[in-house]
């Protein structure tokens, strides 16, 4: 997101990308265990790494969050999925697998990045840097597809490393010029 786009998120704390970015990768790094060049293996990370922390992932049917794949709420130290979003997650052959790694990675962004209220929309207008959902895109950009892992990379190849969409390799690629 641009400083030009409506903020989509509540207002939070300000955060530069890069403290953004550097959260992420320590989070690769300590939780994770990961190489810059490793690609993260969110369904045994989120039910094994992110457990032994005491975060609780609840699975919820699509009927009781139709409008929502995810939410997070960093005072319970809980992210919820979709039951479809979590069987995407743990099936690399299923169309919406690459959406739902992103999806989980927002996630931990923001269970990472914001506490204080359980997330949800909100209309007070505020700077991009200020925005929840920003800043929960900008660590999961990070923490699936680490900057200096993608120097040189085409949109294909880091789609390939990483394990990510088209639209994110592109977001990632056109941050790299």
């Amino acid at each position: 997101m641009t400083s030009g786009c409506m903020p989509r998120g509540v207002k939070v704390a300000p955060l530069s990308k890069q403290s953004i970015k550097q959260k992420a990768l320590i989070i690769r790094d300590k939780i994770f265990k990961l190489s810059l060049n490793q690609s993260i293996d969110l369904s045994r990370g989120l039910e094994h790494r992110l457990h032994e922390l005491g975060v609780i992932l609840e699975v919820w049917e699509i009927e009781d969050m139709p409008d929502v794949e995810a939410l997070t709420n960093p005072d319970a130290m809980t992210i919820i999925l979709r039951a479809d979003t979590y069987d995407a997650l743990c099936d690399v052959s299923d169309p919406k697998h690459c959406r739902a790694r992103f999806t989980v990675a927002h996630e931990i962004g923001h269970l990472i990045l914001h506490e204080g209220f359980a997330l949800a929309r909100g209309a007070v207008r505020h700077k991009h840097y200020e925005d929840s959902e920003w800043q929960a895109d900008t660590f999961a950009a990070e923490l699936l597809m680490p900057t200096q892992a993608c120097i040189n990379l085409s949109i294909e190849d880091i789609q390939e490393k990483f394990k990510v969409g088209y639209k994110a390799a592109r977001n990632k690629f056109s941050s790299l010029k």
